[in-house]
C-alpha cells in the first residue's frame, strides 16, 4: 500500500509539476524570444537591404545612364551634324537657317526622347527587377531559413529538455522519496 500510494502520488505530482513547468517556460520563453528576433531582423535587414539597394543601384544607374548617353549622344550628334551640313552647304547664306533649325531640332528632339525613353526604361526596368529579386530572395530565404532553423530547434530543444528533464526528475525523486519513505516508515 505504502509503495503503490507514494509511487502514485509522486509520479502524479512531478510529472504534473514537471511537464506544466517545463512546457510554460520554455514555450513561452522560446516563442517570445524567437518572435521578436524573427520580425525584427526580418524587417530590419528587408527594409535596409531594399532601400539600400534599390536607391543606390537606381540613383546611380539612372544618373551614369542618362548623364553619360544624353551628353554623348547629344553633343555627338549636335556638333557632327551642324558642322557637316554648315561647312558642305553656302556657309555665309544657309548659316541662320541651318544653325537653328538643326541645333533647335536636334537639341530639343535628342533631349525629349533620350530623357524620356532612358528614364522611363531605366526607372522601369531597374525598379521592377530589382524590387522583385530582391523582395523574393530576401523574403524566401530568410523564411525558409528562420523557419528550418525555428523548427529543428524547437522541437529538438524542446523534446530533449524535456525528456532528459522528466526522466532524470522523476526517477530521481521517485528513487530518493519511495526509499527514504520506505525505510523511514
Amino acid at each position: 500500500c505504502l509503495f503503490v500510494c507514494l509511487f502514485v502520488c509522486l509520479f502524479v505530482c512531478l510529472f504534473v509539476c514537471l511537464f506544466v513547468c517545463l512546457f510554460v517556460c520554455l514555450f513561452v520563453c522560446l516563442f517570445v524570444c524567437l518572435f521578436v528576433c524573427l520580425f525584427v531582423c526580418l524587417f530590419v535587414c528587408l527594409f535596409v537591404c531594399l532601400f539600400v539597394c534599390l536607391f543606390v543601384c537606381l540613383f546611380v544607374c539612372l544618373f551614369v545612364c542618362l548623364f553619360v548617353c544624353l551628353f554623348v549622344c547629344l553633343f555627338v550628334c549636335l556638333f557632327v551634324c551642324l558642322f557637316v551640313c554648315l561647312f558642305v552647304c553656302l556657309f555665309v547664306c544657309l548659316f541662320v537657317c541651318l544653325f537653328v533649325c538643326l541645333f533647335v531640332c536636334l537639341f530639343v528632339c535628342l533631349f525629349v526622347c533620350l530623357f524620356v525613353c532612358l528614364f522611363v526604361c531605366l526607372f522601369v526596368c531597374l525598379f521592377v527587377c530589382l524590387f522583385v529579386c530582391l523582395f523574393v530572395c530576401l523574403f524566401v530565404c530568410l523564411f525558409v531559413c528562420l523557419f528550418v532553423c525555428l523548427f529543428v530547434c524547437l522541437f529538438v530543444c524542446l523534446f530533449v529538455c524535456l525528456f532528459v528533464c522528466l526522466f532524470v526528475c522523476l526517477f530521481v525523486c521517485l528513487f530518493v522519496c519511495l526509499f527514504v519513505c520506505l525505510f523511514v516508515c
